[in-house]
C-alpha cells in the first residue's frame, strides 16, 4: 500500500473524503485543505481521473524528522531516485512550509534538488536537467509539524483544471469549488428537475453539473500527467481505467439547465466552454437580468445555483446590496418551493435575500473566504416594494429632510446640498445630493459598535436612500470618512474618471464623485463663495489654498479685475482652469500658481484688494519644507498675507478645524480687526452642525 496526500480547497475536505470512500479507499485521515490515505496504485489512478474536488494527488516517497538543512537532505537521500525516474527527464522541485532553520522555501527546494542530483551523479555519473516551467517530473517537499515529507507530484497540473475552460469570466470560480456547490445543492439526487444559474458568468457551475449528471470523468480531456515519466507507472492499467469510466458516460440525457447573465461577452465564453466540455446540448444560455427575469419553464420544484458578484471594492457595495435584495425578491415571486444554493463572500449582503439558510458551509475560493449557503425559497408574503420595511426610522427622517432641504436648495439656486448628516445615531452617515446623484459618506463607527452591526446599518442606508430620494443605485458614490493625514484627502480612491457638471448660482463646476474622498466642491463653503462673488467687483483677488478654484470662479463672475489662485497641486489647478473655461472665463488672464501658499507669499511682491484663505487643518505633504498646523501657524500665515493687502482691503479667513481658536490678541498686535462671519456664511444644510467650520473677515485697524 502506498501513502498519498490529496490537496483540495479549504472547506472541501469532507466532500473529498466522501469521494474517496466511494472509490473504495479506506484509512482516510482529514487535515486542513487536504486528505491523507493509504491505497493501491489503481485507486490513485481512479482518483486522478475522476475526482471533482482534488487539486493535487501526491505520492509520498519518504518522510522523517526535520529540524534543519542536514535533516532535509538526509530524508531526501533515503529515496533511490534512479529507480523513480530516468536521468534523461527534466526535473523541478517545490517546497511548502518553514521552521526556524528552513525559513526560505526556495532554499529548501534547492536542498532537495541537490540531494536528488547528488545521488544520480554518484550512481550514474550524470543527473537530470532542471526545468521549472515544464518539467517531466515534479517533486514536492512539505514541512508538516516537525517532519519533512517528500512527494512525487502524481497528478501533475492541478486537477481543478479540467481542460474545457480556455477562457474565464470576470469573477471565475474554480472548477472544484463549482462542483462542490452543485454537490451541496442536492440537484444530483434529482437531475430531472430544472437547474438554473442566474449569474452564470463563464458557465462553470452548470458545466460541472452537466458533466456530473452525464457521468463524465473530471479529467476526460487531460493529456499530460505527473506520473507519465515515473518508472513505476502502469500505463496499461491506467488506460484500462480510463476506458472503463469513458464507457459509463451518458450520451442522451434529458437535463434542463439554464444559464442567465447580463453580460453578452460572458455568455459567449460560457457557450464556448460548454461546447468544449461536451455538454452544450444540455444548457440553454440567454442574456437576462437576474433581478427581473421571469423563467418560462414552470415547475413546482427546481434548483438554483449561483455565484453572484461579491463586491470586493468599496464602490461596488452599493450595487451589491441592491442586487441581493432585488434578486431575493424576484426568486420569491416566481420560485417558491425551489432550492437555492449560493456561494458568496458578501456575507452581509446575503442577509438581504430575506431568506433563512438551512445549511452554511465555509469554503475558500482562491483568496476569498466564502460561504456556501442552502435555502428553501419561500413565497413572498406580500407584493410591496422590498425596501419599504427596511430602516423605517431612517427613511422617515430622510423623507422629512428632503422635503425641507430640496425647497431651500431651490431658493439658494444650487443643485448640490447635504440632505442628511448623522441625524440619527444608529445611521452614522452623511448624504450629499449632486443633481441626480448621491455621495454617501460613512463615518467611522465608535469602537463600542460591532463591525457587523455598523456594516448592516450602512447596507440599510445604501438600500433605502436611493429609494427615498428617487436616485438610480448606479449613481451613488460611497466613501469612508476618517481622520486624514497630510494630503490623503486628495489621493485617488478609485479611477473611474467620471466627471459631471453642477450648478451653484451663476457658476457651474466640474465635480468627480467617485475618484477622490472630496468631490472638487466643498458644500459647506457655498455661502462663503457667494459672499466672495458679491464683494469682488472691481477688485484684485488672491485665493490661497485654492483647491479646484471654485471661490476664484465666483470672484471672477462677480467682476474681479484679476484672480490669482495658488495651490500646491498642479492637478487641482488644472481642474480649476477647466472650471474657468466652463464658465466662459478666459483662464489665461488669471494666474494659476502651483506652489505652497506660504512660500509664495514670501517670494511675491504683488498686492491685492481681497485675499481669501481657507487652509487645511493640518498638512505634512512631502512637497512642503515644513508641516502645517492651522492652529499653530495661522498668525504667521495672516501676517504674511497682510503684507500683500492693499490699503482698505479685506482678508477672508476660514477653516474646518472644530477645535480652532482665533488668536485675537496676536491679531490685534499686527493691526488686524475681525468680524465673525461663521453664522452668516453657514449654508442652510449645515446649520444643524454649525461647528463644522468658522469664518472671519479681517481688515486693518483704522489709523
Amino acid at each position: 500500500m502506498a501513502k498519498f496526500l490529496v490537496t483540495t480547497s479549504k472547506g472541501l475536505e469532507n466532500l473529498l473524503e466522501s469521494e474517496l470512500t466511494e472509490l473504495g479507499i479506506e484509512n482516510i485521515k482529514l487535515s486542513v485543505s487536504s486528505v491523507w490515505f493509504e491505497g493501491t496504485m489503481e485507486q490513485a489512478y481512479r482518483l486522478c481521473y475522476t475526482s471533482r474536488l482534488a487539486n493535487k494527488v501526491l505520492l509520498e516517497l519518504a518522510s522523517g524528522d526535520c529540524a534543519n538543512k542536514n535533516d532535509l537532505y538526509k530524508v531526501c537521500q533515503s529515496v533511490d531516485w534512479p529507480m523513480q525516474f530516468s536521468d534523461k527527464v527534466t526535473l523541478s522541485v517545490d517546497f511548502n512550509g518553514t521552521n526556524d532553520a528552513l525559513r526560505n522555501t526556495q532554499y529548501s527546494a534547492q536542498v532537495i534538488k541537490d540531494a536528488i542530483c547528488d545521488i544520480f551523479n554518484e550512481e550514474l555519473g550524470r543527473r537530470p536537467n532542471v526545468d521549472k516551467s515544464n518539467a517531466d517530473i515534479r517533486i514536492q517537499g512539505r514541512l508538516i509539524k516537525k517532519q519533512a515529507h517528500i512527494f512525487l507530484d502524481f497528478s501533475g497540473a492541478s486537477l481543478h483544471q479540467r481542460g474545457y475552460r480556455t477562457q474565464a469570466g470576470r469573477a471565475p470560480i474554480k472548477e472544484n469549488i463549482a462542483a462542490a456547490v452543485v454537490m451541496r445543492s442536492g440537484w444530483l439526487q434529482q437531475p430531472n428537475a430544472p437547474l438554473v444559474d442566474y449569474f452564470c458568468g463563464s458557465g462553470t457551475l452548470l458545466i460541472e453539473a452537466a458533466q456530473m449528471a452525464c457521468n463524465m470523468p473530471a479529467q476526460q480531456y487531460r493529456r499530460k500527467w505527473g506520473f507519465d515519466a515515473w518508472l513505476s507507472h502502469n500505463k496499461a492499467l491506467f488506460e484500462q481505467i480510463k476506458t472503463e469510466y469513458d464507457q459509463q458516460i451518458i450520451e442522451d440525457g434529458s437535463f434542463q439547465l439554464y444559464g442567465f447573465d447580463i453580460n453578452n461577452r460572458e455568455l459567449s465564453v460560457a457557450k464556448q466552454n460548454a461546447d468544449d466540455a461536451g455538454v452544450a446540448k444540455y444548457i440553454h444560455f440567454e442574456r437576462q437580468n437576474a433581478v427581473d427575469h421571469t423563467l418560462k419553464v414552470k415547475s413546482e420544484t427546481g434548483f438554483i445555483v449561483s455565484n453572484p458578484p461579491y463586491g470586493e471594492r468599496l464602490e461596488d457595495q452599493v450595487a451589491i446590496a441592491h442586487l441581493y435584495l432585488d434578486f431575493g425578491h424576484n426568486i420569491k415571486q416566481q420560485h417558491a418551493g425551489w432550492s437555492l444554493t449560493l456561494i458568496s463572500s458578501a456575507i452581509d449582503a446575503m442577509r438581504y435575500l430575506k431568506l433563512s439558510a438551512n445549511k452554511k458551509y465555509k469554503v475558500k475560493n482562491a483568496a476569498l473566504d466564502c460561504i456556501v449557503a442552502n435555502y428553501q425559497i419561500e413565497a413572498a408574503q406580500d407584493t410591496t416594494h422590498p425596501r419599504e420595511g427596511l430602516a423605517v426610522e431612517f427613511q422617515n427622517r430622510l423623507k422629512k429632510n428632503f422635503k425641507q432641504f430640496s425647497k431651500q436648495a431651490r431658493q439658494a439656486d444650487t443643485e448640490c446640498y447635504r440632505v442628511y448628516d448623522s441625524d440619527l445615531p444608529n445611521y452614522n452617515v452623511a448624504i450629499d445630493i449632486y443633481n441626480d446623484s448621491l455621495v454617501i459618506y460613512e463615518y467611522a463607527a465608535p469602537k463600542s459598535v460591532p463591525v457587523e452591526k455598523a456594516q448592516a446599518r450602512l447596507n440599510e442606508v445604501l438600500l433605502t436612500a436611493p429609494f427615498v430620494l428617487g436616485t438610480e443605485p448606479s449613481k451613488i458614490a460611497l466613501k469612508v470618512r476618517k481622520k486624514q493625514k497630510g494630503n490623503e484627502q486628495y489621493k485617488k480612491a478609485a479611477d473611474r474618471g467620471e466627471v459631471m457638471t453642477v450648478r451653484e448660482g451663476p457658476a457651474q463646476f466640474y465635480v468627480n464623485l467617485y475618484d477622490y474622498l472630496d468631490t472638487g466642491l466643498f458644500l459647506d463653503h457655498r455661502d462663503m463663495r457667494k459672499l466672495i462673488g458679491q464683494v469682488s467687483q472691481g477688485k484684485s483677488v488672491l485665493n490661497l489654498f485654492s483647491y479646484t478654484c471654485s471661490v476664484s470662479v465666483h470672484a471672477a463672475l462677480g467682476g474681479a479685475t484679476q484672480v490669482t489662485s495658488v495651490d500646491l497641486s498642479k492637478k487641482y489647478l488644472d481642474w480649476g482652469k477647466q472650471n474657468f473655461e466652463l464658465n466662459g472665463i478666459n483662464s489665461t488672464w488669471h494666474p494659476f500658481i502651483a506652489m505652497d501658499s506660504i512660500d509664495w507669499l514670501k517670494r511675491t511682491n504683488n498686492k491685492f484688494d481681497l485675499i481669501f484663505i481657507d487652509p487645511p487643518s493640518f498638512s505634512n505633504s512631502k512637497k512642503l519644507a515644513h508641516d502645517f498646523d492651522v492652529q499653530r501657524d495661522h498668525i504667521k500665515l495672516l501676517r504674511l498675507a497682510l503684507e500683500h493687502l492693499n490699503e482698505g482691503g479685506d482678508i477672508y479667513f476660514s477653516n474646518n478645524l472644530r477645535s480652532f481658536s482665533l488668536d485675537e490678541s496676536s491679531l490685534a498686535e499686527i493691526g488686524l480687526q475681525w468680524q465673525d462671519l461663521t453664522n452668516k456664511t453657514m449654508p442652510f444644510d449645515f446649520k444643524r452642525k454649525s461647528n463644522i467650520r468658522q469664518a472671519w473677515r479681517l481688515f486693518k485697524t483704522a489709523k
